[in-house]
């Protein structure tokens, strides 16, 4: 799982890019340099998303410290939108550079943009099964199954919620988004699908339906 750090010393839009980035991702969470620092030299952090307006020490030298001492990228956030602000956040190493008030999908998108650039893997792996989030590849053993993008990013949820269940609401957010029209028929038929696939090879995986409430990942 990719961890991500966020540091920001107002709780309510940690808490807010916490809640956004589960499950894909497993986020960390700061209010300031120092707690920052204790997380990143105590967890394996992929990429941090770092305020710029903080106490103490400012996102800027907070972004320069962690180039210093990390090769991991860093997006910074601001309600400071002039081209001075722009120009030192890039002076300072960050990788992106985003604007509040931003939308929490935007960022998201960002982040999965600047883990590609640094080649970091979100592969998954379960029974014979790896999945990379960044190639949308599944291989099983020496042979790789190419899965139509809705399926992939079903599986995708399966796995990073495993082993717990998925209700069919949290599949349909996660993949098809809020304001999908359909009804849950409409994971049922790509479970199937993916079924299939997955039964033509030695995946040493199942998935399992659970009664009124969903799927969920079980290894054989």
């Amino acid at each position: 799982m990719v961890n991500i750090l966020i540091v920001d010393d107002e709780k309510s839009l940690r808490d807010m890019v916490a809640s956004k980035l589960k499950p894909t991702y497993t986020p960390f969470l700061a209010e300031d340099a120092m707690q920052a620092f204790d997380i990143l030299q105590d967890k394996n952090i992929h990429l941090v998303v770092v305020d710029v307006m903080m106490p103490y020490m400012d996102g800027f030298e907070l972004c320069k410290n962690i180039k210093e001492d990390y090769d991991i990228p860093v997006i910074m956030l601001t309600a400071r939108s002039e081209l001075y602000d722009k120009r030192e956040a890039y002076q300072a190493g960050t990788d992106d550079y985003m604007t509040k008030p931003f939308e929490p999908e935007e960022l998201k998108f960002r982040i999965e943009a600047v883990l590609s650039r640094y080649g970091t893997s979100t592969d998954m792996t379960i029974g014979n099964v790896k999945i990379d989030s960044n190639a949308y590849l599944v291989d099983v053993e020496s042979e790789t199954l190419y899965f139509p993008r809705k399926e992939f990013e079903l599986l995708e949820q399966l796995f990073i919620n495993y082993p717990n269940v998925c209700s069919r609401d949290m599949l349909i957010e996660e993949v098809w988004g809020f304001d999908f029209e359909g009804d849950e028929r409409t994971v049922d038929v790509h479970v199937k699908r993916i079924r299939k696939r997955l039964s033509i090879v030695n995946s040493g995986i199942e998935i399992k339906t659970v009664r009124g409430i969903g799927y969920q990942i079980h290894e054989l």
